[in-house]
């Protein structure tokens, strides 16, 4: 072979090499990403399962390899849409049908729907340059790279991480999500049983009917407060919770403070304090809801509301929260449509947590014309480890005191994040406008550090709550001398 021949072999290797990155990689995570500036989607930035496909797809019959390519783009589609269109990822496929009886609007869409996933396979085959009989062991090199790459970030789920470097999920594979998502759905329950919780003295008077220790009518606030873990040097708790301890607060407010035992993730921490249960939510339609805060406070006249600053789709919350009793839902799709802004966070990115915190002033502040009792619940997000620096811009909580705080940098990122959440509960407690309101922070599970020497620092298995219990306000009556 001459010198211009093998020049003109490997130019045409190269130019193959980069059509394929192109056709597995930039062009399917191009369209998602350009989708995703039109609407709230929690996405990262690479899904490999392209690169794994363009690794084999020219071993495979072509019919076969574009029907497999759609087929990912189908569930990337379904996985990273879910938080648009709360689309539970498990019925998705068996309710498809369903759509073309539901009018000429919905069929069209579905049909735009199925043309882009077609379309998208289609393209990305053929700029790919696909060559049959062989394999790509580069895309599969590639499809490495980008994983470690998110190893390193932070972001992997596969790998524990404490801090993200990047504060984006860099890569994923969304048939690992709907299949890890399926199994956790199908197995792991246990047995529901009661528990001690933050709110177990709130529930026992409303479930009593003897009301709420006030002649007036009185408001419930509940945050639940992502990975607030209870520092074995209970001074470092004090810290966080700072700004719902303070002399500001003691005029207006009774304070109960302590320490209550977890089991289990978020959902589990969430159906222990509404609940008083220990369960998750794959077990929310075996719940006796007469032991649940939002029937019971329904019944009582409360108007019931709950807020999360991440998709309704997550953990089907736009689904269970209603069966618990919750009137008014709001996840993040409603929240950015309402005009909320500012993201943050690694793995899990959603509206920061002092975005949120405006909404629930505005809901809470805003007192109707006729007078109503509300129970309104929040549930944290920006705390999510792995620690994303950014969520915690503008919190006042200082790194250089504590062991802990001046030792590791992550565990000041989370206290600086959960600061911000106590600051946003005191605004609204010592606001002027307020009606008599009782509010519940708790913890709904340790942080889960990767590091041994940072889960030192933490309670193995309890988180810290406060309880603002209003003062009864004096009479403005001037008495006759």
């Amino acid at each position: 072979m001459t010198s211009a021949e093998t020049d003109g072999y490997e130019s045409r290797s190269r130019l193959a090499l980069v059509r394929a990155f192109i056709g597995y990689l930039v062009l399917p995570n191009a369209v998602f990403l350009i989708v995703g500036g039109f609407g709230y989607m929690s996405r990262p930035l690479v899904n490999l399962d392209y690169l794994l496909l363009g690794a084999v797809a020219g071993l495979m019959w072509p019919p076969a390899a574009i029907s497999v390519y759609a087929l990912l783009v189908a569930v990337d589609a379904f996985v990273s849409l879910a938080p648009v269109f709360r689309f539970g990822l498990d019925n998705a496929v068996v309710a498809f049908p369903f759509v073309f009886q539901l009018g000429w609007g919905a069929t069209l869409f579905a049909l735009i729907c199925a043309t882009g996933v077609a379309a998208v396979a289609v393209a990305g085959m053929k700029v790919s340059g696909e060559r049959r009989g062989s394999w790509r062991p580069s895309l599969l090199l590639g499809a490495l790279l980008v994983f470690g790459l998110d190893g390193l970030n932070g972001t992997s789920g596969l790998f524990g991480a404490d801090r993200a470097r990047v504060g984006f999920n860099i890569a994923t594979s969304a048939v690992y999500t709907a299949g890890r998502s399926a199994f956790k759905r199908t197995f792991g329950r246990e047995k529901i049983m009661s528990v001690p919780s933050a709110t177990e003295a709130l529930r026992r008077i409303v479930g009593s009917g003897s009301g709420l220790e006030s002649p007036e009518p009185t408001d419930i606030i509940l945050v639940i407060v992502e990975s607030l873990g209870h520092f074995k040097d209970s001074t470092e708790d004090s810290v966080v919770l700072a700004p719902l301890l303070s002399p500001q607060i003691r005029q207006k407010y009774a304070i109960r403070t302590g320490t209550v035992g977890t089991h289990g993730a978020t959902t589990s921490g969430e159906l222990r304090e509404l609940c008083g249960i220990r369960a998750d939510f794959r077990d929310v339609d075996q719940i006796d809801l007469r032991t649940c805060l939002p029937p019971t406070l329904r019944s009582q006249g409360f108007h019931t509301v709950a807020i999360h600053g991440y998709s309704g789709a997550f953990f089907d919350r736009y689904k269970w929260y209603p069966k618990l009793g919750f009137e008014r839902v709001l996840f993040a799709e409603d929240l950015v449509r309402a005009g909320a802004t500012g993201f943050c966070g690694a793995t899990f990115q959603g509206l920061r947590d002092v975005a949120v915190g405006r909404v629930l002033a505005r809901e809470v502040l805003a007192v109707p014309r006729v007078r109503e009792r509300r129970f309104v619940y929040w549930l944290t997000l920006s705390s999510h480890l792995p620690a994303d620096a950014s969520c915690a811009t503008g919190s006042t909580l200082s790194c250089g005191d504590g062991n802990g705080r001046r030792r590791f940098v992550d565990v000041c990122t989370l206290m600086q994040v959960q600061r911000l959440v106590a600051q946003s509960v005191a605004e609204i407690a010592t606001h002027p406008g307020l009606p008599l309101t009782r509010f519940i922070l708790v913890g709904d599970h340790p942080p889960p550090f990767f590091s041994r020497s940072i889960r030192s620092l933490f309670a193995e298995n309890d988180v810290p709550f406060v309880e603002l219990m209003p003062r009864p306000r004096r009479s403005a009556r001037v008495r006759a001398h």
